[in-house]
């Protein structure tokens, strides 16, 4: 009976130990996204954001979250502990996202993948799977994706098979529009937009030329083309693309996630790190956009261009590429939107969550046997 009396007695400070532990990595694997995500809201519509293009009804409010930048690794540049770690920040970030603010639709804003541009058709496929793991989603929920550069390659290096194959997957076109409760929603693929009249380049334009037709139609033009288009209210659309529309740099953006220094004042290169001044110019020519969402930079930016359009550019969602992830929720009807930005948690506060608590952990498991084992005095015999 002492026996089994003193064995207890000794799992106990090792089932201890094992609890620590495990609530160690509960906390930092999962509860910790909570805490943080909990800090964001849905946004108010501000007033301020008022459209006069349109009617005078508020109606059709959506809720939109908005990503970009996952960069899911692949088998060149991705190392397995660095897939595992930032690939299971994403899919706890978006998880966590999905259950406290139950968005209607999902915009993912390009570069799925890293090494779309590269992979064979079983890599491809093998990342699809990890894709639809980590970003799963109920019935009622939509998730739109946008094509970016390292899902199907820069304008060079694109051909018909990676392009079609992942629009194929994903359902998306080089151009399309999204009637979401009245509220209007061009997608676009930023690298169909070169203007050298590729094929793709062709294709995209005249996706392009039909949505502006069914836009200049809803808005009561007496072309006899509107017989066969469809009829919807007219509100000014909003685009949604994987590169931002052409700026110079980054110089003008502030924020806590903008571009570091280094990086904040080098000069774009129109095609690779923005769209061509041309292609931004059609685009708000023919669309008159009340709003644009990019990604493509890692970086956070809010400007507003010449017109007084407003465009912001989300940062990206992964550790790897940003270590302060974010994320948008966006509130929209006809009339209004409002967008909030996200914060995750970021990579080091977990790591130093795990070295701090390890740190106390092993203090309070080795002082206690450290001060039981110390030598005591002699005790002296009375004469």
């Amino acid at each position: 009976m002492m026996k089994l009396l003193t064995a207890r007695m000794s799992l106990k400070p090792w089932l201890s130990l094992v609890i620590l532990i495990s609530g160690l990595f509960i906390y930092n694997e999962f509860l910790v996204y909570y805490l943080v995500l909990l800090q964001c809201s849905w946004p108010k519509l501000d007033s301020g954001m008022l459209d006069l293009g349109v009617g005078t009804q508020h109606h059709g409010e959506v809720k939109a979250l908005i990503l970009a930048d996952t960069h899911l690794l692949g088998s060149r540049d991705g190392h397995w502990f660095d897939k595992l770690r930032r690939e299971w920040q994403m899919e706890r970030s978006f998880q966590t996202a999905l259950t406290l603010f139950s968005p209607e639709v999902v915009f993912l804003l390009g570069d799925v993948f890293d090494e779309g541009k590269w992979c064979s058709d079983t890599e491809f496929h093998y990342y699809v799977t990890r894709f639809n793991k980590m970003f799963r989603h109920s019935d009622d929920i939509k998730l739109e994706v946008v094509a970016g550069n390292h899902d199907i390659g820069f304008h060079y290096m694109v051909d018909e098979h990676k392009r079609h194959r992942f629009s194929s997957v994903f359902k998306a076109p080089s151009v399309r529009m999204l009637n979401i409760k009245n509220n209007l929603f061009v997608l676009l693929n930023s690298v169909a937009f070169e203007g050298d009249r590729c094929d793709m380049c062709t294709e995209a334009m005249e996706q392009l030329q039909d949505i502006t037709e069914e836009l200049s139609c809803a808005q009561g033009s007496a072309d006899v083309k509107c017989v066969s288009k469809g009829v919807f209210k007219y509100t000014r659309p909003i685009i949604l693309q994987h590169y931002p529309m052409y700026r110079d740099s980054d110089r003008n953006c502030t924020g806590p996630d903008v571009a570091p220094p280094k990086d904040k004042y080098k000069l774009f290169r129109p095609k690779w790190d923005c769209l061509s001044k041309e292609a931004s110019d059609m685009l708000f020519h023919k669309l008159h956009p009340r709003l644009v969402i990019s990604g493509h930079t890692h970086h956070f930016c809010h400007r507003y261009h010449s017109d007084g359009t407003p465009e912001w550019t989300i940062a990206s969602i992964s550790w790897r590429n940003k270590p302060n992830p974010s994320f948008f929720l966006l509130t929209i009807n006809n009339k209004e939107h409002a967008i909030s930005k996200c914060f995750v948690p970021q990579e080091q506060t977990v790591i130093n969550t795990y070295m701090y608590g390890g740190v106390f952990i092993t203090l309070w498991f080795v002082i206690p046997r450290l001060w039981a084992r110390r030598p005591t005095a002699p005790t002296r015999k009375r004469s």
